[in-house]
């Protein structure tokens, strides 16, 4: 057997998003939307095959529907095909439904087990 060239991939989801919206605005010129584009189908394909996905900063902010249909898509790959995937995010579980819909929230609570951590931001304390 080989070693896979990706057995893990990290998925930022709020960067993920980002580029959704870069190549769905009006006006957005060519130069910007079709790199755009590219990433994020690409980063699409990865995380629906990826072995192992690390989803972080799930909910960040609002979704348009398109966008959360297409996270539907991931979620429900990964569940389909039984691959393990790691979601990170500000906001509980039981609040996901709330800023998605409570069917993507099902799919994310499908097989998963929470585990919270407190304490305070340590960014920018290097």
């Amino acid at each position: 057997m080989q070693p896979l060239e990706r057995p893990a991939y990290f998925l930022d989801v709020n960067e993920w998003q980002t580029d959704y919206n870069a190549f769905n605005r009006p006006r957005v010129p060519d130069e910007i939307a079709a790199p755009a584009a590219a990433r994020y189908y690409t980063a699409q394909r990865t995380a629906m095959a990826a072995p192992f996905l690390v989803a972080d900063d799930i909910g960040v902010r609002d979704a348009s529907e398109a966008f959360r249909a297409d996270l539907h898509t991931v979620i429900n790959a990964r569940v389909a095909g039984g691959l393990p995937t790691v979601y990170t995010s500000n906001i509980p579980l039981a609040e996901l439904g709330t800023l998605f819909d409570r069917r993507l929230a099902d799919r994310v609570r499908d097989l998963c087990g929470e585990l919270t951590f407190k304490g305070e931001s340590k960014r920018g304390m290097r």
